[in-house]
């Protein structure tokens, strides 16, 4: 992003010193030069093609009809002078020009301007004609030869053209400043307003990604961060409805005891009573663990917990997790562990035990009585690794990018009980270690989980 924005920046810099100096050449030369440089240019440009325009005959020296009409028309005269400095013909002059000239003479009026009368002078040999010269003199108002000092006029140019200049690079600044701070403030206020429009709950705008390639990446952050925000309304509209069913019916249980004990129109006996009172103290247990699902989530993902690490043996820790998940759910089937490794590593025994558990619990109670789960532990690559997998309903496709994501229950949960939170914390512990956790199902052929570990060293 910030790329890009110097990469805008440097484009209309560069745009913009070209432009100023495009537009100051063909100023300078409009307001100072139009007009002037094709005469100014023009006798000494003629001194060099006027020869071929002169013939040297038995008649004498002839200028052909192009010639004269050249001459007449940019007011310069001609005249050629043997070796001696005799003028042996001219033409177009006004009869105030010498008919001999001496070689100081010609020096002088060569090198310097109104030495010769009012004329600038400009001189060539004819090679043609061994011993010839060719002069063309024009009024040195018009075109005037400096040696070394610069006259008033040509500092009017000089200070016309640093101010042209000047105005117009200033122009160009003022313009790529604006335009810059168009391409800036523009997408700038149309990402405050989306984000507003997000705040109010109200639909964004599609903005052409054509009319904000600079911010492209912004705009589109900014539409999936509303279906993501859609999409958590949506989970989190859901997942109070099943939290406040899982919370109604434990609830019930106990009012619907309550009330019995409660009746004095019937004597209970002390089973009776044990037995209901049992029952409540499930239910309670039940609102408890989802409130401290609750509890646990948020602190997870809020970084509030410090894990307590302490050395243990993986293999003795994944048996002590099997046997705290048989605790909760009883089947006829044995969990089968296979025995890669005899590793250790660093772990909060407590939450990692969470996290396992709620893994193993999760394959038995979204799955068929028959279910097979499996455990393996293995070192890779000074990891460990540890797959539970089983061969059950497996889970959807649509499923499988928001199974970790929080208050998230799947399409094959059904009526079962849960806040969603449970793979979700799983995640966030597995991650409070420095490890990773992936998952991997096909429908109706079951879900491997992998978590990886770092191996203590020792």
């Amino acid at each position: 992003m910030k790329r890009q924005i110097i990469k805008t920046y440097l484009k209309i810099i560069i745009v913009a010193v070209t432009a100023s100096i495009v537009i100051s050449g063909i100023l300078c030369f409009v307001l100072f030069f139009l007009g002037r440089s094709a005469d100014n240019d023009m006798p000494q440009y003629l001194v060099y093609n006027i020869k071929p325009h002169i013939s040297f005959a038995e008649a004498g020296i002839e200028l052909n009809a192009e010639g004269k009409e050249r001459l007449q028309h940019h007011d310069v005269w001609l005249q050629v002078i043997d070796g001696s400095g005799n003028v042996v013909f001219e033409d177009n002059t006004k009869g105030d020009l010498p008919s001999k000239y001496s070689l100081i003479e010609l020096t002088n009026a060569v090198l310097n301007s109104n030495r010769l009368g009012n004329y600038t002078v400009y001189m060539s040999d004819i090679p043609e004609a061994d011993g010839y010269a060719v002069l063309l003199g024009c009024d040195s108002r018009l075109v005037t030869k400096y040696t070394y000092n610069a006259t008033g006029e040509i500092a009017f140019i000089i200070i016309g053209c640093i101010l042209v200049i000047s105005v117009v690079t200033g122009l160009a600044v003022l313009f790529s400043a604006i335009v810059f701070s168009r391409k800036i403030t523009n997408p700038v206020g149309d990402i405050i307003e989306d984000i507003d429009k997000i705040q109010k709950g109200e639909k964004i705008t599609r903005r052409s990604s054509a009319n904000n390639k600079l911010f492209e990446n912004v705009f589109e952050s900014v539409e999936n961060l509303e279906a993501i925000l859609k999409q958590n309304d949506a989970l989190r509209a859901e997942w109070i409805v099943n939290i406040s069913h899982d919370i109604k019916t434990p609830l019930s249980t106990i009012k619907g005891y309550s009330e019995l004990l409660y009746d004095q129109d019937y004597e209970y006996s002390p089973a009776e009573i044990r037995n209901y009172a049992g029952q409540m103290l499930k239910s309670e247990e039940r609102i408890k663990e989802l409130v401290d699902d609750l509890k646990t989530s948020n602190s997870l993902i809020e970084g509030k917990v410090t894990p307590v690490l302490e050395s243990v043996d993986i293999i003795d820790f994944i048996e002590k997790c099997i046997s705290n998940a048989s605790t909760y759910y009883v089947h006829d089937k044995q969990i089968q562990l296979d025995k890669y490794c005899a590793a250790k590593c660093e772990i909060d025994v407590k939450l990692m035990e969470r996290c396992i558990t709620n893994i193993i619990c999760n394959a038995f109670v979204h799955n068929d009585k028959d279910v097979e789960v499996k455990i393996s532990v293995a070192e890779e690559d000074g990891n460990i690794i540890i797959r539970i997998s089983d061969n059950g309903k497996g889970m959807p496709a649509k499923d499988m990018p928001h199974i970790f994501d929080r208050y998230y229950r799947g399409t094959g949960s059904g009526k079962t009980e849960g806040t969603g939170l449970g793979l979700a914390i799983a995640k966030e512990i597995v991650l409070l270690h420095g490890g990773r956790i992936d998952v991997k199902s096909v429908s109706g052929k079951g879900t491997v989980f992998t978590i990886s570990l770092k191996k203590q060293t020792i």
